[in-house]
């Protein structure tokens, strides 16, 4: 028996102006799975008049796409044992429970048009004058997920993009490795020392203990602004300049000036600091060229010496420089530390103050070997920062004569 449309409208006027005023398109559906009230949101969401949709199929007036292609009523087409709606609506006549927002996603015909929908539907089993009805509560939210597929797109997208540049970080990371000594020399009289913790997986710092003959050894250390990516690219030219510049490891301020020389105008942004010593075993002296870059420390007898002497601008900015290399001479057990300035900034207070912790620090581990003294400055930073992170790129150097 089909239910008036006017005994539901005349059993509650204030309900009914609710029902129509729901966003939401709401149909009630008989035992025959034909459609016997909606509001007007359906009507205007499926485009259909009231003489089309009254007494009419479900399937029929929502649309589907097989009632349409195959022409037949909805509960006879090929698809009508797999729709997640007709199954809702009859297990909610047959065991009389709810369906909560199903979605389905698949071509709709609305103006004669095929068109990709989702719906979002809720199916539940009502009762009304003895009559079994089911209630159709729909939302189109074609949008929304069109939306969401489109963001798990692009979040595919990025995902793939980030791989490829882990990878390409990593192969980075493993040609940057190559860069910087795998074994330090053996120097007779003297020990060699480094620490390097790039903030990235590739970074800015570049050191090198160079054996330039039986007799001396070059250190080099430099610092480039900036870290990651592009800053790594800049480290790989400086040791490609450095291959081609091994008759000037002699001379501390000729190789230095070569240096800046092949850097001018490589990048508007970015410059270079640099430190580059050359120490005679014979002589004991160290000749070395600081170019904007950290005072070298020596303890000497306990004591911290910074040392300010033989000191120039940055590299690769300026052309014409007069670079003057200073010469400093060594004595049995003098330590020597070098460092890039992500030392410095390792601590979030005036660096007066962070100097005078740093001399502390040294200080403190001043006694041991010079491999144990830099990596136990390093460890106390850290503990100073109560964090493993720095806010650049940090490499240490160490140097010890013994005789």
């Amino acid at each position: 028996m089909k239910l008036s449309i006017g005994e539901l409208k005349d059993s509650n006027h204030f309900l009914n102006i609710i029902f129509e005023n729901i966003t939401s398109a709401i149909f009630l559906i008989d035992q025959s799975i034909e459609v016997q009230q909606f509001n007007e949101t359906f009507k205007t969401l499926f485009s259909k008049k009231e003489d089309q949709i009254i007494g009419r199929s479900c399937g029929n007036v929502i649309g589907c796409r097989y009632t349409i292609e195959e022409e037949k009523n909805c509960g006879n087409t090929s698809n009508c044992n797999q729709c997640i709606i007709r199954k809702s609506i009859l297990k909610a006549f047959k065991d009389k429970t709810p369906t909560f927002k199903e979605i389905v996603n698949r071509n709709f015909y609305i103006e004669g048009r095929s068109i990709r929908k989702f719906f979002q539907f809720t199916a539940k089993y009502l009762s009304y004058n003895h009559n079994d009805m089911v209630l159709v509560i729909m939302d189109d939210i074609t949008e929304i997920e069109k939306s969401k597929l489109e963001l798990e797109k692009r979040n595919k997208m990025i995902e793939r993009y980030n791989h490829r540049v882990h990878d390409e970080l990593i192969l980075a990371r493993n040609v940057q490795q190559n860069l910087i000594p795998n074994k330090l020399p053996e120097i007779p009289g003297v020990s060699l020392s480094a620490i390097y913790k790039p903030l990235e997986e590739v970074g800015g710092d570049l050191y090198d203990f160079i054996k330039v003959d039986e007799d001396s050894v070059g250190i080099f250390l430099s610092d480039i602004s900036g870290h990651g990516v592009p800053a790594a690219m800049i480290t790989a030219m400086v040791k490609a300049i450095m291959e081609t510049s091994t008759h000037l490891f002699h001379h501390p301020a000729a190789f230095i000036s070569y240096l800046n020389r092949k850097l001018i105008n490589i990048s508007e942004n970015m410059y270079l600091t640099a430190l580059y010593s050359l120490y005679n075993t014979k002589t004991k002296k160290l000749t070395y060229m600081r170019c904007g870059h950290p005072y070298p420390i020596l303890i000497r007898n306990g004591e911290y010496i910074e040392i300010k002497e033989g000191g120039s601008t940055i590299l690769g900015m300026f052309e014409n420089i007069n670079f003057k290399s200073h010469t400093l001479s060594l004595q049995q057990g003098d330590k020597l530390i070098f460092y890039t300035d992500g030392l410095t900034e390792a601590i979030d207070h005036p660096q007066t103050l962070f100097k005078e912790d740093l001399h502390n620090i040294v200080i403190k581990h001043a006694h041991k070997s010079i491999q144990s003294l830099i990596c136990h400055v390093y460890d106390d930073i850290i503990n100073f920062k109560e964090s493993k992170k720095f806010e650049d790129d940090v490499c240490i150097l160490g140097m010890e004569i013994h005789n």
